[in-house]
């Protein structure tokens, strides 16, 4: 009996630090304010533009990760990453310069470097997971025509409240500062 009990507890234990997967309810789309900022920029005489990813395999880009804090470390959550960021971008660049698959003006984002991270809310009593930090680093090399730069991208936010008011909001949140900051600089060297 005491060989069945030690094999059970080696089991669950086993288990239970091995993580469990985490599928959280993420948005592609950006905000309707991260929309309207974009549209703001007036660079419509730049474009339209054909977007191209370097690699080509970011927009589908899902990063299976644990949280960043004490809570959830063991976790292998699925972060999409690259529809979560590649969406947003398309979506503020066609707010702002205007976006044509078919346009001769080619924009290539080449990502060297794209992470997100998250902390979980701590607590007892949260039946469901709730992120309430988040951040965001993205780093780009542009082209357009015979105009190259790189720029890296940085936004974090923070949700005060205990347990935390969304499960994914944060996320989505610094995805469209992300969003927001890459359309800004693609639209301040296209007018250069």
């Amino acid at each position: 009996m005491n060989k069945c009990w030690g094999l059970f507890v080696a089991v669950v234990g086993l288990g239970a630090l091995s993580g469990c997967t985490v599928n959280l309810p993420f948005d592609t789309r950006p905000s309707f304010e991260t929309v309207t900022q974009a549209r703001g920029l007036n660079a419509n005489r730049e474009g339209p533009v054909k977007v191209t990813w370097v690699p080509s395999s970011f927009p589908d880009r899902v990063d299976i990760e644990g949280a960043s804090g004490f809570v959830g470390g063991g976790s292998r959550t699925r972060i999409p990453t690259g529809p979560g960021l590649s969406s947003r971008i398309l979506e503020t660049l066609d707010a702002a310069v205007g976006v044509n698959s078919s346009a001769p003006k080619i924009l290539t984002l080449t990502i060297k470097n794209a992470e997100t991270k998250f902390q979980y809310s701590a607590g007892i009593f949260n039946v469901t997971p709730a992120i309430d930090r988040a951040s965001c680093d993205l780093d780009v090399d542009f082209a357009t025509g015979s105009t190259h730069w790189s720029q890296t991208f940085h936004a974090e936010a923070k949700d005060p409240r205990v347990g935390g008011t969304s499960q994914t909001a944060l996320v989505g949140q610094v995805w469209d500062d992300i969003a927001l900051q890459v359309t800004r600089s693609a639209a301040a060297h296209m007018q250069q």
